[in-house]
């Protein structure tokens, strides 16, 4: 809970300043520009999983299994290790975009993509060793520099993407240059979070290195091992950035094929990848820290046996998710044309065809965040094939789909909402069931999913019924929206609250939870005892008895 609290309100913050960043990058860029920003960042999020997706994860927990059981003696050779042979596969890629950028600009039927894939070559070098550092901190459970890191990036991202694609523009510069000088300010805030990181490792080196040596690790086995781990988290993420960039040409195709001209077709990809998919990536990416504090804490848990200690982080994680993505998801199914008229403003075109495919994006929101949570549980539990296994499964379900039903003319750019909502459930089936073999799953008490449904449906259902009364009342603004998801909000955590789904455990790891719990007991609105502890507490009294 401590990492949660230190990484979610980064996280949320950079990934609010990547979302308006992209509000005024689309009145600068223009949607063709977009375009081929979306195309060059797709591919370079595929090498960055090749290069470095797996870096921190792995080095997390190499790094807390070796801190529990042995010290910190060998966390040096460690990082060093993963440093060095990650960096040669980001090299490999690195220069591979750098100087066949044509090549594979042409080979997504998009050859003015070529400028921008040059533009963010260099990141790949620089992300691997953001990861490992990230990846070393993380294993010591300290997120707070992976936290400033996160925001640090976001903020130079933001700051130099648009001053740069701005600037090109007023000089008269083509939109493929424009897009390019937008996909720079990515790499510059890499390298800015670089070096943060690179500055808090220097300062920091005695505590995280300085311990005895003893006897090191031979490098041939910290290789191994680093590519046991890592090996699996980057071929299943692979696998899902792999389908990404099949969507850029598959989607268009497919479009074409039902009668759809090229520029109608790249434009519906645009406005789908550009304006529903961010909002959608939002919420996982702000339960990402849930995952980031699972791993390492689990990983302690199973190498010191702690079979109580890995129930307790798997089903509190699982609660604490739960609680955030069911509303979540919910609320940008009902409140998809609110949210996005007031991002992008009543006039822009563009919000029309997003606001279905945002409806239909948000309920696969619950069971991405379950797999990322069920993924990390089956990595620490030495499981980590599985998850490659089911994302496999999961990309030739989505892929199939998307191939049968985009060429359909009443569904057309919905199936690419609809695919990756059967992909996920596809993917979260075969994870919980492999996990209920290492896991006892009956922990996980009904009420932690049901309660929260029940609270979120009746919110989110009454502020919708409000909105759309202001809405026949007053004629439809954007003003409106704020006020009514602040109070949806408000209703949701008092109904939470009522319903039991907020537990005494959850509000405590809050700042100034001691005293919040005590408030929340007087009233009677908060449990202290999880339901499925009570079930098994019953039941020991009865077989004693």
């Amino acid at each position: 809970m401590r990492g949660v609290m230190i990484l979610t309100p980064a996280t949320l913050l950079a990934k609010l300043i990547g979302l308006f960043y992209k509000i005024p990058l689309l009145h600068v860029v223009g949607v063709e520009g977009m375009a081929y920003f979306l195309s060059a960042y797709h591919v370079y999020s595929l090498l960055f999983v090749f290069s470095a997706a797996g870096l921190p994860g792995a080095l997390s927990l190499l790094v807390s299994r070796r801190v529990a059981l042995c010290g910190n003696g060998a966390v040096s050779r460690l990082f060093l290790v993963a440093l060095g042979v990650f960096f040669l596969v980001a090299s490999l890629g690195t220069a591979a975009l750098f100087f066949f950028a044509e090549e594979i600009a042409a080979g997504l039927s998009m050859r003015d993509s070529a400028l921008s894939l040059m533009a963010i070559a260099p990141a790949l070098l620089l992300s691997v060793f953001v990861g490992a550092a990230r990846g070393v901190f993380q294993g010591y459970h300290n997120m707070l520099p992976t936290a400033l890191s996160e925001v640090i990036e976001a903020v130079g991202k933001l700051a130099f993407g648009i001053t740069l694609a701005s600037w090109v523009s007023e000089r008269g510069a083509s939109v493929p240059q424009i897009a390019a000088a937008a996909v720079l300010g990515i790499t510059l805030g890499i390298f800015g979070a670089a070096v943060y990181l690179g500055v808090h490792l220097f300062f920091a080196r005695k505590t995280l290195f300085g311990g005895d040596k003893g006897i090191l690790p031979r490098r041939s086995a910290v290789l191994t091992e680093m590519l046991r781990v890592a090996l699996p988290v980057t071929v299943s993420a692979s696998v899902m950035s792999l389908v990404s960039l099949v969507d850029t040409v598959l989607i268009s195709g497919r479009l074409q094929s039902a009668g759809f001209t090229p520029s109608v077709a790249n434009a519906l990809y645009s406005t789908y990848g550009n304006l529903a998919v961010p909002l959608y990536n939002l919420v996982p990416a702000l339960l990402a820290p849930i995952t980031l504090s699972l791993t390492p804490a689990l990983s302690s848990a199973f190498a010191s046996r702690d079979e109580e200690g890995v129930k307790t982080a798997f089903s509190g994680a699982f609660r604490l998710t739960a609680l955030i993505a069911i509303p979540a998801s919910l609320g940008l199914s009902v409140f998809a044309s609110p949210i996005l008229t007031l991002l992008y403003g009543e006039t822009e075109p563009a919000v029309a065809v997003a606001t279905p495919l945002l409806a239909w994006l948000a309920p696969a929101l619950l069971p991405a965040v379950l797999i990322a949570l069920t993924g990390a549980a089956l990595q620490a539990a030495n499981r980590a094939a599985v998850p490659v296994w089911s994302m496999l499964v999961g990309a030739a379900v989505k892929l199939i789909a998307e191939a049968v039903l985009l060429p359909i003319p009443p569904v057309g750019i919905l199936g690419a909402p609809i695919s990756t909502l059967l992909c996920n459930l596809t993917v979260l089936t075969i994870n919980l069931l492999v996990l209920s073999r290492v896991l006892d799953l009956r922990a996980l008490s009904p009420g932690a999913f049901f309660r929260p449904l029940l609270a979120a449906a009746l919110a989110v259902l009454s502020g919708g019924a409000l909105l759309f009364y202001l809405w026949r009342l007053l004629g439809q603004a954007a003003w409106q929206t704020p006020p009514t998801l602040l109070l949806v909000v408000a209703l949701y955590a008092a109904l939470a609250l009522l319903f039991g789904a907020v537990l005494k455990e959850d509000v405590e790891n809050l700042p100034g939870g001691a005293f919040l719990c005590r408030w929340l007991l007087k009233f009677k609105l908060l449990k202290e005892v999880q339901y499925s502890d009570k079930r098994r507490t019953a039941s020991a009294d009865f077989r004693k008895k």
